[in-house]
């Protein structure tokens, strides 16, 4: 890291939003010019892991509904190393990643910002449950270093080569698929920050991720450019993602295709059609990699552009909650492996309900004329499993996404809803 007159240039769109959430004055300011020629203990944000995106907390950035993200800001600072210290979860995925001042994952020294659960080495005496079969519960120790290198165990890089002291930087904890659904189960880890000898241990915030309605006011202000701009709408395709527009936190483990969708006529409904891949099962950890499964986790979901990549989240009278997602658990398949997932209007909800073999994904209630994004996941991939969407190339373009992926790559169709039930899917042809 260097130290310049000027400090580096922020990334507005991240340090707004976040100010608007309330977690802007726990990012410490730039370090004053005399603290980088002397010794001097961290600077270090007021407690942690204040912010928690998810579709029932702070819904920006296109969250997947089985999943919680943990934000730890934190000022970029030379010599610093930021330890975090805690137990595995009882989940079926998480992971580590470091972002740099304004999105995005990187490398340093030849080391990568992310960290799946299954690389994190245990302490002496413990067991990870993605290594070997055990009880969650096991402890680990992961440290993000200024001067990270190769070989070392737990360890992720604070920022890029040449990235001046005063800069945002991020942590993420993602969890996916908790036991019995239940985020506030994950045990988030203390965090120590430590410089020059000095170490800091800083508190856990008292709330995290529930904005008032002023803040989500703010939030409106805050309006996403389209990070995605299918070249054939009704195709999926793999686009390659702009941190600076998709919101800079975007999973090194994840891989998405996406189609712009807009909602049919009114008695009409949208048909995806595809072959699964064998995906790890339940909301508890199993050892990883394994020759029976090609990838940890898929899920399909329904997401608007505006105003943040909001996932739909559509608020149902007598107090239910129709989400946007479905994970591969809560995918129906038919006898060879395929999905049929059908996007329709809430209204239609139970009319596609009783089509037998289909799984139905939600249009949005509060825009119901808006085009839709519709993503494809496939998270922590098997290397023998060529037909990932990881292995697309990221041109946009649904030729290559389907040279690629064979009978993985989804097919989308629209028909009427009385078609469909009458005669399945295959009434349906595909675009």
């Amino acid at each position: 890291m260097t130290s310049t007159k000027s400090g580096p240039r922020r990334s507005l769109r991240l340090r707004g939003l976040l100010t608007a959430l309330g977690v802007g004055a726990l990012i410490a300011s730039p370090l004053p010019q005399a603290a980088a020629a002397t010794a001097a203990p961290p600077v270090t944000p007021d407690c942690s892991w204040k912010l928690r995106v998810s579709a029932d907390t702070v819904n920006i950035f296109f969250p997947d509904t089985a999943a919680s993200y943990w934000v730890l800001p934190f000022t970029v600072q030379d010599r610093l190393r930021i330890k975090l210290s805690g137990e595995y979860a009882d989940s079926r995925y998480t992971s580590f990643n470091v972002y740099k001042d304004g999105g995005g994952s990187f490398t340093f020294n030849g080391v990568g910002s992310s960290l799946p659960d299954h690389l994190i080495d245990p302490e002496p005496g413990s067991v990870n449950p993605w290594q070997q079969q055990a009880e969650p519960g096991g402890r680990y120790t992961v440290t993000v270093s200024s001067d990270a290198a190769p070989g070392q165990v737990n360890t992720l890089p604070l920022a890029p080569e040449g990235t001046a002291e005063g800069a945002d930087g991020y942590v993420l904890l993602r969890a996916y698929l908790p036991a019995d659904g239940d985020f506030s189960r994950v045990p988030l880890p203390s965090v120590i920050f430590e410089r020059d000898g000095v170490s800091t241990p800083v508190p856990r915030c008292e709330s995290t991720g529930t904005p008032t309605r002023g803040q989500m006011e703010s939030l409106e202000g805050l309006r996403m450019d389209p990070p995605l701009a299918e070249p054939e709408p009704m195709k999926f395709a793999r686009v390659k993602l702009d941190t600076r527009r998709v919101g800079g936190f975007p999973n090194a483990d994840a891989a998405y295709l996406s189609a712009t969708v807009p909602p049919p006529a009114d008695r009409e409904v949208v048909v995806v059609r595809g072959k699964a891949p064998r995906a790890s099962v339940g909301s508890h950890p199993s050892p990883w990699p394994r020759t029976d499964k090609d990838v940890r986790y898929w899920s399909m979901c329904t997401n608007l552009t505006f105003p943040l990549l909001p996932v739909v989240v559509n608020n149902l009278p007598g107090g239910t909650v129709s989400y946007g997602c479905r994970s591969d658990d809560e995918t129906t398949l038919d006898s060879t492996g395929h999905y049929t997932y059908v996007i329709g209007k809430e209204s239609q909800r139970a009319a596609i309900e009783r089509i037998p073999g289909v799984t139905f994904l939600p249009f949005s209630t509060t825009q119901p004329r808006a085009a839709h994004t519709v993503l494809l996941r496939n998270m922590v991939v098997d290397e023998n499993f060529a037909e990932a969407v990881q292995n697309v190339p990221e041109d946009g373009d649904p030729a290559s996404a389907a040279a690629v992926m064979g009978p993985y790559h989804p097919k989308v169709s629209v028909c009427s809803l009385a078609a469909l039930a009458s005669g399945g899917p295959q009434n349906c042809p595909p675009v």
